[in-house]
């Protein structure tokens, strides 16, 4: 068969052999280990659900990239994260389940985006939910485990990046712009620091036309009109949606004002609603500009940049709730001691799942002489549940590590190691293969990693075997030692024998391979 006939993995999928899966799983191994030991139960998730559950709340950067398609008239999806997937499985079946219930899981996602190093198609993520606790409390439990997780993978140059969405949320709330335009600013605000704010002006004039928005930036925008007619305009905008519709509805009814026939009424009422509207949102999103424009500035060393942000919320008279709640999440973080990664506030910083409502936080690996790279990420959700379909608002955040980027930054040397075996225990002849089974199950029993010679080679060409896989260890059994119910353990990197019975076999072995010196040979 030629090249051209044969079937090729998908872009952006992979398949991973012996080292790299070896090393993936020390790095599950570690992350599941930890987190279970702070009570996180594990749960495992369907890969495939329906597609609303994405569209809900992630928002359109992860919308982009879904794996979807109809089937038998359903719009189904890979999932592309797992939060979504835990918070419907509570929502579904563990409302009844006392609070804070704490989640951990693991397992491949799938996002359509351009392949690169580092960024698959198909990758695998473990990660953590904290359901029903609120407070800097819980916020610090789950950055603790973040760190702690790739610290006791002996990770170290990182950085833990911490930023809070609602230093930028309540302003824009508060400032009274439409949802579109609020959303469209939460979305962009990384962008203006990346690309810019001309980038993000020219994206705006694009979306909103309506607005006046050019290259140069805002225009001003005055609704024409004398006084009185000012003073109507200003009292319609003051009242909410359907209000403002009645009210419009009713003056052209009082004044006899015939409408076009090729428009229906609604239509004529929603665009002048939508004119007045309009006019107000120009200097307001200016104002908002300019906010965000201070605020990318605000990333560095934790008490400059929270000095830096008291100003900021001062200058622009915003309450500092969000910023105080922030600041109480570093001083109980500081509880769990220092923390290897460096920490950084970034109130710039904004994920691309758009349902996170306060905090926010990622850790980032340095790369020589490369962007750094992402490990982990997460935050939290408090409207989440509500969102979709539960009884009750549940405060909840969480945090997942991407564990293929995790693998690659661990040296391949120790990944090998663990793949290695560290003994190969050697049966003579035939006869001797009942005893080499017992003393590979006997070993495998103390966790050691065993390999049962069942090819019939020679002796020499079995001690070769093992030399080229660095093994530390060869167990010989021969006729002699099957009938005297011994062993010959081969020190592998002395070059040395010792002969022992059956029932030292456990202690021998990790002695030789703990380098104890007082073993006999």
């Amino acid at each position: 068969m030629s090249s051209a006939d044969r079937i090729h993995a998908l872009r952006g999928m992979r398949d991973v052999f012996s080292a790299g899966f070896a090393r993936q799983r020390q790095v599950h191994a570690a992350l599941e280990n930890l987190l279970r030991a702070h009570a996180y139960v594990p749960i495992d998730l369907p890969v495939v659900e329906n597609t609303e559950l994405f569209l809900r709340k992630s928002g359109e950067d992860i919308a982009a990239r879904l794996y979807e398609f109809n089937f038998k008239g359903r719009r189904i999806a890979l999932r592309p994260e797992v939060t979504a997937s835990v918070l419907r499985a509570y929502v579904e079946h563990l409302q009844d389940e006392p609070l804070p219930l704490r989640i951990q899981y693991s397992g491949p996602v799938f996002r359509y985006e351009k392949p690169q190093q580092n960024r698959l198609r198909q990758f695998t993520l473990c990660g953590a939910e904290l359901l029903g606790a609120a407070g800097p409390l819980a916020d610090a439990e789950v950055i603790h485990l973040a760190c702690r997780g790739l610290e006791s993978l002996q990770i170290s140059h990182t950085k833990l990046i911490i930023g809070h969405t609602g230093i930028l949320e309540g302003f824009l709330s508060a400032l009274g712009l439409r949802n579109q335009l609020q959303s469209f600013l939460l979305r962009n605000m990384e962008n203006v620091r990346k690309r810019g704010m001309s980038f993000v002006i020219e994206a705006l004039g694009e979306l909103f036309p309506d607005l006046g928005v050019s290259a140069d930036g805002l225009a001003d925008q005055h609704t024409s009109g004398d006084g009185k007619s000012q003073r109507l305009i200003a009292i319609l905008r003051e009242m909410n949606e359907d209000e403002a519709r009645g009210a419009i509805a009713g003056l052209l009814n009082s004044l006899n004002i015939r409408i076009d026939a090729s428009r229906a009424d609604d239509e004529v009422v929603d665009r002048l609603l939508r004119k007045i509207r309009e006019d107000d949102q120009a200097p307001k999103l200016r104002h908002a500009l300019d906010y965000m424009r201070r605020l990318s500035t605000l990333v560095g060393e934790p008490e400059a940049v929270m000095e830096g942000a008291r100003q900021l919320l001062d200058d622009f008279e915003v309450d500092r709730r969000a910023l105080d709640g922030l600041e109480n999440t570093l001083e109980a973080l500081a509880l769990y001691g220092e923390l290897q990664a460096e920490i950084e506030l970034d109130l710039g910083l904004s994920r691309g799942l758009h349902y996170y409502t306060g905090l926010i936080f990622e850790v980032r690996y340095a790369v020589e002489g490369g962007e750094a790279l992402q490990l982990c990420g997460g935050g939290r959700y408090d409207n989440l549940v509500s969102v979709l379909g539960g009884n009750e608002a549940v405060p909840a955040l969480g945090f997942a590590w991407g564990v293929e980027r995790i693998a690659s930054v661990l040296s391949d040397a120790e990944s090998e190691s663990l793949n290695r075996p560290q003994v190969v225990v050697v049966p003579i002849a035939e006869d001797d293969l009942q005893v080499a089974i017992d003393v590979a199950r006997r070993l495998r029993e103390r966790g050691l990693v065993v390999e049962l010679s069942i090819d019939q080679r020679n002796l020499r060409r079995s001690l070769r075997h093992a030399d080229r896989k660095d093994v530390a260890v060869v167990a010989i059994i021969g006729e002699n030692e099957r009938e005297q119910a011994r062993v010959v353990l081969r020190d592998m990197r002395l070059r040395r024998d010792l002969q022992i019975g059956l029932a030292d076999l456990e202690s021998a072995v990790e002695g030789i391979l703990n380098g104890d010196e007082t073993l006999e040979f």
